[in-house]
């Protein structure tokens, strides 16, 4: 199981994502119990709040371009 904290670079040193260039903190205030759900969900799935947030804002930012280009298209 990745933890999603560690990636293994070619090298063979571990480099947090903190640390690595490519990665960037995003955060933002959620209610309570939707934090706790995620939480639970993510321990229950094995996998890491920042796989999940990952997987998650991929998903909305393909659904709102999935969205626009309907609707440009219906424009037409």
């Amino acid at each position: 199981m990745n933890s999603g904290n560690l990636r293994e670079p070619h090298s063979g040193d571990l480099v947090t994502k903190r640390d690595d260039p490519n990665y960037a903190q995003v955060s933002g205030y959620v209610p309570k119990e939707l934090a706790l759900r995620f939480k639970v969900l993510c321990t229950s799935e094995e996998m890491s709040q920042s796989e999940a947030l990952e997987e998650a804002i991929a998903l909305w930012m393909q659904k709102k371009e999935d969205s626009k280009r309907t609707s440009s298209n219906n424009d037409r």
